[in-house]
């Protein structure tokens, strides 16, 4: 049952809605450019199969040269010293998309 194509199709419908709600969450260094770098230019969704079934992944920054989505996720504090907060928009994708 876990290797069916109808479990495949379940499982990539809702990695795609995780990566969808984490893009949409995801800060903007610019509201006017639109640069490569951008974290939300690299969030993807992959799905994969193994020995258990379909399982689906969102990879945050792939490239190495990409912003630091943890960073903005967790805070950070500048060279100054002043602490910033993090805008915890990966975590309020997994959030909203968990089952209870």
């Amino acid at each position: 049952m876990f290797h069916s194509t109808d479990t495949r199709d379940l499982v990539a419908m809702h990695s795609a809605k995780i990566a969808a709600d984490a893009v949409k969450e995801a800060p903007r260094a610019s509201a006017t450019k639109s640069n490569w770098n951008q974290i939300k230019k690299h969030i993807e969704a992959h799905v994969e199969a193994d020995a258990w079934g379909w399982r689906g992944n969102v990879t945050v920054e792939d490239n190495p040269k990409v912003r630091h989505a943890l960073l903005q996720e967790r805070g950070w504090t500048d060279p100054v010293g002043r602490r910033h907060p993090g805008r915890r928009f990966l975590k309020a994708a997994l959030l909203k998309a968990r089952v209870e």
